[in-house]
């Protein structure tokens, strides 16, 4: 698969203290691949299917693909080489 072609979902939440860290990693990888991008909230209704579908318990979490990929911040190598694979 393309990376263009994924589709990248980060789940955070505004108590988050790394939250931010994880939105500027992705929001850059984003610019640079051209993936389907979204940053949804746990307290809002979509964030917590999410959550509950994949039995997330923690944020930041990445959702790639539709599967979990990250829990936290990723290193940004490794998060390219998903994107990349």
């Amino acid at each position: 698969m393309a990376a263009k072609d994924r589709y990248v979902i980060l789940l955070v939440s505004q108590w988050c203290a790394t939250c931010p860290d994880a939105e500027a990693l992705w929001k850059r990888l984003q610019a640079e691949y051209g993936f389907k991008y979204e940053v949804l909230d746990v307290a809002q209704p979509e964030g917590r299917m999410w959550a509950k579908k994949l039995m997330i318990r923690a944020v930041p979490s990445t959702i790639i693909d539709g599967k979990l990929a990250f829990v936290g911040v990723p290193d940004e190598a490794e998060a390219r080489r998903y994107v990349e694979s």
